[in-house]
């Protein structure tokens, strides 16, 4: 079972690091990002690398907002968060 503070770490750094919709300043939309917190501790759990997460991230932004960044240096950083995040929790 996931510990609520993995998700709550998860949550953050979407809303404060990704948020590619820059909903972030918004306090009512905290949890706008909470649908893809799933599919990230999946790919901590089975396949964690920081490529692996780089690409979740890019299809999100593409597939299911529409946002086409062709530029994915940006996520490097979030992606090494996230990865430390599976590493803390040994998930």
């Amino acid at each position: 079972m996931i510990k609520n503070e993995v998700i709550t770490e998860i949550r953050t750094i979407l809303i404060k690091d990704w948020d590619p919709l820059g909903i972030g300043a918004n306090l009512n939309l905290g949890d706008e990002y909470d649908g893809y917190i799933g599919s990230i501790i999946h790919i901590l759990m089975y396949s964690p690398s920081i490529e692996s997460i780089i690409s979740l991230l890019k299809k999100i932004e593409d597939e299911d907002m529409g946002i086409e960044n062709t530029n994915t240096k940006y996520l490097y950083p979030i992606a090494t968060k996230l990865m430390k995040i599976g590493e803390k929790f040994h998930i």
